[in-house]
């Protein structure tokens, strides 16, 4: 079905289209979640100064054209320390009525097609309680399968596993507290993951572009963060530049600007505020203080998005480091959970006086853990936000056996569909199993059909879209821990 999807996705994708950034927000470290009639102001580095011909959403099986209210020129700073800015500050709206789905966002502009993918989820309405996943340290190029030129990060084999069970889950978002790619790339590695030949440096490849091409649009046949069917949102760790001296740090960050656009910043889900940090980019005197780490530029704009959003009714914060806590800044700003990683081992304790409940989940994938794989790899976090309470599952581990070779693992929640999934068939049957000791409510099943009007024997469709050709329906169904639940589709 995965394969399907992007199959659909690269035909309808075939224009002409420029690689840069041009969108900085919302692109790849900061995607942007919206629900329809809302607006969302994007930043474009219009660089020739041309006007805007069209904005548009497509996603795999509709597009929508958005109007533009208004496009303001001149230069709009989204980074503090780098000083890196924009030339063009667009307002659109989310028409009434788009389907729920994560859209890449196209500007269209002076004959050029700019695309930002997998940037903008549009929901018809936030939803309360909703539920997100923290993953953290995937250190993606760690090792590298093949050639320099032509290989592919290994640990994209377990991501592309692990996105199967993320989208059963189907969460609101997805966080990711740092190191998502490795400042170095180790080369015929031996079976633990070490050993072998390391290199790094701007003319060693892969090079840098190509490592967070990996990361997002995934290789060798594995899927990238763009797999998932949720947004995801990214910041910095320790690991997270590729070239650049450890102790260059505007070169660093300003590397990360380039290719991953916003390095600090702050969104909204209903009454929950979500902010992310940046341990280890920027400078350890003006933006990131070592004793004080939000004292610095990002802290002050940090603290500007959350006055200015409104204290809402929780409050969490995304850093990589685990052992350097400004409790000053948690203490002030009321922060209730905050995520982070760096070790790998998965913990939790309480910090300040809130108290603020800190925590890390271990490694969703990693090379190089394969010696304490059975304390460190393979875990996530499910979070359930219910306005002003939460909870967090254990650590789950989404495969029994992430050592084991790709073809090999044998995954704890699985769907499964009795006929192809492919737009061809009039009934079908998907099976979802679930060997987590955890609920799952609201596991989605997406069922591509033949057209026409459908009904189905568990759970509720919960949105219907309608193709020349496919009737693609949307089916939410709660499966218990350690129970299969089995959904059938049949035609009216």
């Amino acid at each position: 079905m995965r394969r399907f999807i992007f199959a659909f996705l690269s035909i309808l994708c075939a224009c002409t289209s420029v690689n840069a950034n041009q969108i900085v927000y919302p692109w790849r470290a900061s995607p942007a979640i919206l629900a329809t009639g809302q607006t969302i102001e994007i930043l474009y580095d219009n660089t020739a100064g041309m006007p805007i011909d069209s904005i548009l959403l497509k996603g795999p099986y509709n597009r929508v054209v958005l109007q533009v209210d208004t496009v303001r020129i001149g230069r709009f700073e989204y980074d503090t320390f780098t000083k890196a800015t924009v030339s063009n500050q667009i307002r659109v709206t989310i028409p009434k009525g788009t389907p729920e789905e994560l859209y890449d966002l196209i500007v269209m502009s002076g004959g050029e097609t700019n695309i930002s993918k997998r940037s903008v989820k549009v929901l018809k309405a936030f939803r309360n309680p909703h539920r997100f996943i923290h993953i953290s340290d995937p250190h993606t190029s760690r090792q590298w399968i093949g050639t320099p030129e032509n290989g592919y990060a290994k640990e994209l084999e377990l991501l592309d596993r692990f996105i199967e069970v993320a989208n059963i889950i189907h969460p609101e978002y997805i966080i990711v507290t740092g190191d998502i790619i490795h400042d170095y790339t180790r080369y015929d590695a031996d079976s633990l993951g070490w050993g072998g030949v390391v290199r790094s440096g701007f003319d060693n490849p892969p090079l840098a572009e190509e490592k967070y091409k990996n990361y997002f649009e995934g290789a060798g046949g594995f899927s990238g963060i763009y797999g998932f069917n949720a947004p995801v949102f990214s910041i910095p760790g320790n690991h997270d530049f590729y070239g650049p001296k450890p102790d260059n740090y505007p070169a660093k960050a300003a590397q990360w600007n380039r290719l991953m656009g916003k390095r600090v910043y702050g969104f909204s889900y209903l009454d929950t505020r979500i902010i992310g940090s940046d341990d280890y980019l920027g400078d350890p005197v003006a933006d990131v203080p070592d004793l004080a780490p939000m004292s610095g530029l990002q802290g002050m704009l940090l603290d500007s998005f959350l006055n200015t959003a409104g204290h809402g009714k929780l409050r969490i914060m995304a850093q990589h480091r685990h052992n350097r806590i400004d409790t000053a800044f948690v203490d002030r700003n009321k922060i209730n959970i905050l995520l982070n990683g760096h070790s790998h081992r998965p913990h939790q304790e309480l910090v300040g006086t809130t108290p603020t409940l800190s925590l890390r989940p271990g490694v969703v994938v990693r090379s190089g853990e394969i010696a304490n794989w059975e304390k460190t790899l393979g875990f996530f976090r499910i979070f359930t936000i219910d306005s002003d309470t939460f909870q967090h599952s254990p650590p789950l581990r989404f495969c029994k056996n992430p050592t084991a070779a790709y073809d090999d693992l044998i995954m704890n929640l699985t769907l499964d569909f009795k006929k192809n999934n492919t737009g061809e068939e009039t009934s079908n049957e998907a099976l979802i199993t679930n060997d987590f000791e955890v609920d799952l409510p609201n596991c989605n099943v997406r069922f591509v059909m033949a057209k026409g009007k459908y009904k189905v024997s568990e759970g509720s469709i919960h949105q219907v879209i309608e193709t020349s050709e496919f009737s693609v329906l949307d089916v939410r169904v709660d499966v218990d821990a350690q129970r299969s639940k089995s959904v059938k589709i049949t035609k009216q």
